[in-house]
């Protein structure tokens, strides 16, 4: 996370604590509709309230499982947002007549749990307040839309004008190990609730066939509803392998995308493999051409000192050979001395001798 100074836990740490967002805001939006659905006799309003968990869940499992754990954070408190903006002055904000303060209750619940998310993700503790405004101004422009809730992402956006740095993309998806373990994360994210979509959208589909056009006869609406039945039992089995095949081929492409997320790892990893190899040759190379020159300018110096050496012998040697000389000279001038000295004295005592 070192592209994004500002937060203060891990990458690892933040992906985690994405995913159980994510789980806590789809309980938090599954209870308030399951609320609206217990309490609620108006069937238009049961029908919206399954229509919002049948809606919201993917678009959360979406945020949640962003690849850049910074992104999943930001998307999620992004779409709480937008969700908050849909139930009080957006187009859903009579969807549920009587119970929508219910509706608007869980969704302030799910905002205060994503605000709380990134602002704990925070080192100084708050989420800027320069990004909150720019979030709750992107919201604003980009409004839920609708009873199947279709949003447009925070990835479309221009992040420096949001006040976020989009260096981190991809920066906290460098670990191929934790990528690994995310692949895990992701399809028990979604195998929790698997069978609840599966349901929900059986009940839905059910409620659409039973709902029949007013008529002013009996015969004529027992006639429409035992058709209606007839339509829900034959296609009931082909709803459900649909259903089936599509939340299988959605597995399937989170594992496609994870597969393609572990090759893009592996290159960049190869990748700076290279450039450290390179640099730690380089490195090599210049500590071995240091080495040499220090071996070479040694050896110098040893030489030099060798031949100062040899130098200083040489001319002590000369001035030793000339003291030998002198002394010899010396004592031969004193044998010389000695022989005529008593070559002198043997004549004279000879002379006087003879005389």
């Amino acid at each position: 996370m070192a592209a994004s100074p500002a937060v203060a836990v891990s990458g690892s740490q933040l992906q985690l604590q994405a995913f159980e967002m994510g789980r806590n805001l789809s309980t938090i939006i599954e209870q308030g509709a399951d609320s609206i659905q217990s309490v609620s006799t108006d069937p238009a309003v049961q029908r919206s309230a399954l229509l919002w968990k049948i809606s919201a869940l993917p678009l959360v499992q979406e945020a949640a499982l962003r690849n850049d754990p910074y992104i999943a954070m930001v998307d999620l408190l992004a779409f709480t947002i937008q969700l908050s903006d849909y139930l009080t002055t957006g187009s859903g904000r009579t969807s549920f007549g009587s119970e929508q303060p219910v509706a608007v209750a869980a969704a302030a619940d799910a905002e205060g749990a994503a605000m709380a998310l990134a602002s704990g993700s925070m080192k100084s503790g708050q989420l800027p307040a320069t990004a909150e405004a720019n979030i709750r101004k992107w919201a604003i422009g980009h409004p839920m839309q609708g009873p199947a809730l279709r949003r447009a992402s925070i990835l479309e956006s221009d992040w420096q004008v949001l006040g976020f740095s989009d260096n981190s993309f991809m920066a906290a998806v460098g670990n191929v190990d934790r990528t690994l373990v995310n692949i895990s994360y992701r399809l028990s994210y979604l195998n929790e609730t698997m069978i609840l979509e599966a349901r929900w959208n059986a009940e839905l589909s059910a409620g659409e066939a039973m709902r029949t056009p007013r008529v002013d006869s009996l015969f004529g609406a027992g006639t429409a509803t035992i058709r209606s039945v007839g339509t829900l039992s034959d296609s009931l089995p082909a709803l459900i392998d649909t259903q089936r095949e599509a939340l299988m081929l959605g597995v399937d492409r989170e594992r496609v995308a994870m597969m393609r997320d572990i090759d893009h790892q592996r290159v960049l990893m190869f990748q700076d493999l290279a450039v450290q190899r390179v640099a730690l040759e380089a490195a090599l190379t210049s500590e071995r051409a240091v080495l040499m020159e220090q071996l070479k300018q040694e050896r110098i110096a040893v030489l030099l000192s060798a031949d100062t050496l040899a130098q200083r012998s040489i001319d002590r040697s000369g001035t030793m050979l000339r003291q030998l000389v002198l002394e010899i000279m010396v004592v031969a001038l004193i044998v010389v001395g000695a022989a005529f000295g008593g070559g002198y004295l043997l004549v004279n005592r000879w002379r006087a001798t003879a005389a």
